[in-house]
C-alpha cells in the first residue's frame, strides 16, 4: 500500500472542547453532529471524538467549515453520540489527522461511498467541486436498502451526477456499489476511481479496477486509539493506517 501523502504535521494534543450546534438526521441511525469551529482540513483526514462519560473513537470529517462529523448508531458510543447529544453539549476532539488523504486528478472520475463510507468521499467531492465542477465526476452511493443510504442529496445538492445501488433493489441499481462500478467501466473507463467503505467491498472493488487497468484512491477503516502513529492499533502490512493513511493507491 502507497499512502497519498500529504505531510501533515499532526496537532498531538489535550482534546479541545466545541459546542454542538446543530444535529442533521441523516436517515433512521445516522446524524450528523455540527460544531462551532472550522478545522483546516483536507478530504480523507479525520478526528479523535472524546466524551468524558464514554470513549474516543475515530471519525472522518464530514465538513471543515464548520467542523462536522457523521455518526451512525453502531456501538455503545455511537449509540451515546445518535441519542444522547442535545444542541449546546460539548463535545472534545483532536486532530485533524492522516498523512494519506483524497487527491484530485484530472480527467474521469467516479466516487464508490458504501454506508459511512459516503462522509470522506463528502469532503472530496466538495473539494473536486471547488476546483473543477461536476462535469467530470459520477458519483455512486451504496447500501443494503434504501433505509441505509446516506447523502445521496448532499452530494446531488452539489450538482453531481449520483446513482443509488442497494443489495435488495428498494432503490436504484439492483446490486452493490461495486457491480455498478464494473457497468460504467465497462462502458467507459476512468483516470481515478476513489472510495470508502467496508473492507469486503474495498477489496471487491480493488480487485475489479487493477483488471481493467484503473488507478484507485480508498480510504481504509481501522481500529484506532491514539490516531497519529503511536500505539500500532492500526497496522496494516507494514503501514499504519491512522498516520500513513487512511488513504492510500492499492489495496493488498
Amino acid at each position: 500500500m502507497t499512502k497519498m501523502c500529504n505531510k501533515t504535521n499532526h496537532p498531538v494534543s489535550k482534546p479541545i472542547a466545541v459546542a454542538v450546534k446543530e444535529i442533521i438526521q441523516e436517515n433512521y441511525r445516522t446524524v450528523t453532529i455540527v460544531t462551532d469551529v472550522r478545522l483546516d482540513a483536507k478530504p480523507g483526514q479525520f478526528v479523535m471524538v472524546w466524551h468524558p462519560d464514554k470513549a474516543e473513537k475515530p471519525f472522518s470529517i464530514t465538513t471543515a467549515s464548520p467542523f462536522s462529523f457523521t455518526v451512525q448508531d453502531v456501538g455503545e458510543f455511537s449509540h451515546f453520540l445518535v441519542h444522547k447529544i442535545k444542541l449546546g453539549d460539548k463535545i472534545w476532539y483532536r486532530g485533524p489527522f492522516g498523512d494519506g488523504v483524497y487527491q484530485v486528478v484530472k480527467g474521469r472520475k467516479i466516487l464508490v461511498a458504501g454506508g459511512c463510507g459516503c462522509v470522506p468521499l463528502h469532503a472530496l467531492a466538495k473539494t473536486i467541486f471547488k476546483q473543477e465542477g461536476t462535469k467530470n465526476t459520477l458519483i455512486i452511493v451504496g447500501a443494503r436498502n434504501s433505509k441505509e443510504l446516506l447523502f445521496v442529496e448532499r452530494f446531488r445538492s452539489l450538482g453531481f451526477r449520483v446513482e443509488v445501488a442497494t443489495d435488495d433493489g428498494s432503490m436504484g441499481f439492483c446490486g452493490n456499489g461495486v457491480e455498478l462500478l464494473v457497468k460504467h467501466l465497462s462502458e467507459k473507463s476512468a483516470s481515478c476511481v476513489y472510495s470508502c467503505g467496508p473492507s469486503p467491498m474495498l477489496k471487491a472493488l480493488a480487485k475489479q479496477c487493477h483488471q481493467l487497468n484503473v488507478p484507485i484512491q480508498v480510504s481504509l477503516e481501522e481500529i484506532m486509539k491514539c490516531g497519529f502513529g503511536v500505539c500500532g492499533s492500526c497496522a496494516k502490512q507494514g503501514r499504519l493506517v491512522c498516520k500513513d493513511g487512511p488513504v492510500f493507491d492499492r489495496w493488498l
